[in-house]
């Protein structure tokens, strides 16, 4: 209900249940598909090579093994000055116990991450930091304490004080716990 308006949308994911659920709560709206694709699958990209102009991958990339095959994957389903929105985690020395309870086989710099772009054929645009807040807690609970979760107390105290969060964050001395870039197919 929030995207800008396409003539057409594809929601995807690998998990069946997920997939049932956006399938059900999505129905209603014929210019959406629904689909099983994986990032590190080529067979999934069978058929839509030049297909999208935006394409959107939120805390996906880390969990992909062969980085370089999703990166492939992704700019070849993008058209010609198609681009691709990546949020990915940051830091990979706070990589730690939450890290692997996720499935992430990495965390990203900054460098890093524009290579990994730069030698799949895309183009960075912009890269940012994203929620600098909680990056000192990801650190203390994952290399430190080394939790294989966030305490529900945590968490309850993030979700009341985001108001407060959101003006502050920007003025963090430190990086953030994501990054987001954006990279265009030439």
């Amino acid at each position: 209900r929030n995207l800008c308006p396409r003539d057409r949308y594809t929601a995807s994911d690998i998990n069946p249940h997920y997939l049932d659920y956006l399938k059900r709560t999505l129905q209603s709206r014929p210019y959406l598909d629904v689909g099983k694709i994986d990032l590190a699958d080529p067979r999934d990209f069978a058929g839509l090579s030049g297909k999208y102009d935006t394409i959107v991958c939120l805390n996906v990339l880390e969990h992909v093994r062969e980085e370089s095959i999703a990166l492939a994957n992704l700019r070849g389903a993008l058209c010609p000055g198609g681009r691709v929105i990546l949020l990915v985690p940051q830091g990979p020395g706070v990589f730690g116990t939450l890290d692997e309870v996720l499935g992430h086989e990495r965390r990203y710099s900054r460098a890093s991450l524009a290579e990994a772009l730069r030698s799949n054929g895309l183009e960075l645009e912009t890269m940012f930091d994203f929620n600098r807040t909680t990056m000192p807690a990801w650190w203390f609970n994952g290399r430190i304490l080394r939790r294989r979760h966030f305490g529900k107390l945590q968490l309850k105290r993030l979700n009341l004080s985001v108001w407060f969060v959101r003006r502050i964050d920007g003025w963090l001395p430190w990086p953030g716990v994501s990054l987001i870039a954006v990279a265009r197919r030439p």
